[in-house]
């Protein structure tokens, strides 16, 4: 990944406030939730948990 294609990136984020209800699909959500096992925290201390909900109450 080139700087310019990171920069398009990190300047297209946006916050999500709406979510559809389709199912997000086992590899993309093994994906995401290993990116955010690599995200670096404060000290290393990596103080998260993700829990995956499939069926909601």
């Amino acid at each position: 990944m080139s700087a310019e294609d990171l920069l398009r990136v990190i300047y297209g984020r946006r916050s999500i406030r709406r979510y559809e209800k389709k199912p997000i699909p086992d590899e993309v959500l093994k994906l995401i939730l290993e990116a955010g096992r690599l995200a670096p925290s404060a000290r290393n201390r990596q103080p998260w948990c993700f829990v995956v909900v499939r069926k909601p109450e």
